[in-house]
């Protein structure tokens, strides 16, 4: 089997070569973006031994048709993944999640062999705030308000004032984004349908949750919280909390997230699906600071402050039922035993500078995606 993995020298690519098939061929197209791939100029040691590797950006990938011929199955993991730096660098993110992806099937479309199926690494971002009950109806609320955040009302709340209860995540629910990453994503979706249902290809959209562990650039402040609390905890600095630190998210280790990847790309029947990949479990902002500092030994010192960002959703987590029904048993790592995972790489690795981060939060405060509840 011949592979393109587009994205491939990121943080799930780099595990997700890890997995493939040893006996398969396998080319990566990176742009080895600097936001990304701090420091780093070329492929590394580990993606040049595993792959032919080109260095382009995905709008340009029609430079590289004859590299790519003859490919079986795409992998389209490229795509800008910040959710906050969308709201204020939007054409960034759309030319380059959906430009990029317009491009990819522009080339595919040239092909004198078509690939037999694309898998495109989708987010939870695609479903906004999702979908919530009063236990008799199903509500899928269009963003909160921006009063209500500003008054320090944090939860979702229906027409009458009467608070709502999440619902995971399911594949069926309506797709409504709160950011422009989430869009962009919507709209990568949206071409990939489009266009492989008319070429008669196998597409599989994975709408990953929150993916998390070793390899994940420490040099990125716009995505990888779980990097940003360890960063903070293991250098005693101060750690703040939006909203009420009450925000949920669905963690999962990128060893599940990369073993998923590999189960579609290898499953020998056709899926044409969308399929949700989490660990299936809520998990509070709060916990998982303290499963840090508990297993770092350090003492969780972090602050509440009431400030959000502008586009958040308050809950998220995965509804993996239909990834049983097509995939087969679903056995994620716990948090403790990924984050575990995760800080024994981490305490090899050079940290993130604080100013770094604290300049992120400075970018989004001037551009009023940042915000304080009155009061």
């Amino acid at each position: 089997m011949k592979f393109l993995v587009t994205g491939g020298a990121g943080f799930i690519g780099k595990w997700l070569l890890e997995k493939l098939p040893t006996n398969a061929e396998v080319v990566v197209l990176d742009s080895l973006d600097q936001q990304v791939h701090r420091k780093l100029h070329d492929f590394s040691p580990e993606v040049k031994e595993r792959a032919t590797c080109i260095q382009a950006d995905v709008q340009n990938i029609e430079d590289y048709q004859s590299e790519i011929e003859g490919t079986d199955v795409i992998i389209h993991l490229a795509s800008q993944t910040g959710t906050g730096q969308s709201m204020y660098e939007i054409s960034r993110y759309v030319q380059e999640n959906v430009n990029g992806t317009a491009k990819l099937l522009e080339l595919v479309s040239k092909l004198n062999s078509k690939p037999r199926r694309i898998i495109l690494s989708s987010s939870r971002a695609v479903y906004g705030d999702g979908a919530y009950t009063d236990g008799k109806e199903i509500y899928y609320p269009k963003g909160r308000r921006l009063e209500d955040l500003q008054q320090g009302i944090w939860e979702v709340h229906n027409d009458r004032g009467r608070p709502l209860t999440f619902l995971p995540m399911q594949e069926s629910h309506l797709t409504q984004p709160t950011s422009v990453y989430g869009l962009t994503k919507l709209w990568q979706e949206q071409l990939m349908q489009n266009y492989c249902e008319s070429q008669g290809i196998d597409l599989v959209t994975l709408r990953f949750q929150n993916v998390y562990g070793p390899k994940q650039e420490l040099g990125n402040p716009y995505t990888g919280i779980i990097g940003i609390f360890t960063n903070a905890i293991a250098q005693g600095k101060r750690l703040e909390l939006f909203e009420d630190g009450q925000v949920t998210r669905d963690f999962v280790f990128v060893g599940d997230v990369a073993e998923a990847v590999v189960r579609c790309a290898l499953h020998p029947a056709s899926l044409s699906s969308i399929i949700n990949v989490g660990m299936g479990q809520a998990v509070t902002l709060i916990d998982v600071v303290e499963a840090i500092a508990a297993l770092l030994h350090k003492p969780a010192d972090y602050t509440v402050s009431g400030r959000f960002r502008v586009g958040d959703i308050r809950h998220a987590v995965a509804d993996m039922s239909h990834y049983e029904t097509l995939l087969g048993s679903w056995f994620p790592i716990s948090l403790k035993a990924g984050l575990s995972q995760y800080l024994e790489w981490y305490l090899e690795q050079e940290p993130l500078s604080h100013a770094v981060l604290q300049a992120s939060l400075r970018e989004m405060e001037r551009s009023g995606l940042l915000l304080s509840k009155h009061g």
